[in-house]
């Protein structure tokens, strides 16, 4: 697999939009969290990546999610 972004060898993918990424391009994360909710029960799942590449072009960012239904970003 190329480098989405140079063309040379991918090093890995990016675990944010699933881009192969070559060294020069990857950056290591240290920490991220995927999670799902279950509406039916209430419960959330959740698994933490540790040290994760993510590309250059990402820009991950949290919204928070209140009970009483707003939103922040």
């Amino acid at each position: 697999m190329k480098c989405w972004f140079c063309d040379k060898e991918a090093r890995g993918v990016c675990a944010a939009c699933g881009r192969g990424v070559c060294h020069d391009h990857a950056h290591i994360h240290d920490a991220m969290t995927l999670a799902k909710s279950d509406t039916s029960t209430g419960y959330t799942s959740y698994y933490n990546v540790l040290r994760s590449l993510k590309c250059t072009d990402c820009h991950l960012h949290w919204v928070h999610h209140k009970p009483d239904g707003t939103v922040e970003e």
